[in-house]
């Protein structure tokens, strides 16, 4: 199995990665950490699943680059832009978000949005502020054909 994961926080993707590799030792795990680098690599490849945060820098921030604007609602835009260029992988969103885009935007409403917007490939949503994440994570992931 090939899993990309898109995160910026690097605490978190350690603990996703983790989580995928314990779950699935022979699935290869490949990242990313900003929306453009996520969507050339979601563009390049075949992925049986793609696990995106919500909001990312636009470029990967390194000791010279600050990455650019922040993009609040950037998992929406890639699953956007996946679905217009008939990318079919599966998504999962894990976020430590509720609100977005200065408090505009709920986590709520985004999930109404994917599920009439996205359904052919948002499988749901993690919310990552609460110590139950990764076992609802692992729950999401027990109801996926992988």
């Amino acid at each position: 199995m090939r899993v990309l994961i898109i995160e910026d926080n690097l605490n978190k993707l350690k603990q996703i990665r983790d989580l995928l590799e314990n779950k699935y030792p022979d699935c290869i795990v490949d990242e990313t950490y900003a929306f453009n680098n996520g969507m050339k690599k979601v563009l390049e490849d075949n992925w049986d699943l793609v696990v995106l945060d919500m909001s990312l820098p636009t470029y990967n921030i390194t000791s010279t680059e600050s990455g650019g604007d922040k993009k609040p609602v950037a998992g929406k835009n890639i699953m956007k832009r996946m679905l217009n260029k008939k990318i079919f992988s599966p998504v999962v969103v894990i976020t430590q978000f509720e609100t977005f885009d200065d408090d505009k935007i709920s986590l709520e409403s985004l999930n109404k949005e994917f599920e009439a917007s996205f359904s052919q490939i948002w499988k749901g949503t993690i919310y990552y502020g609460d110590d139950e994440w990764a076992a609802n994570f692992e729950t999401l992931l027990d109801t996926l054909d992988l």
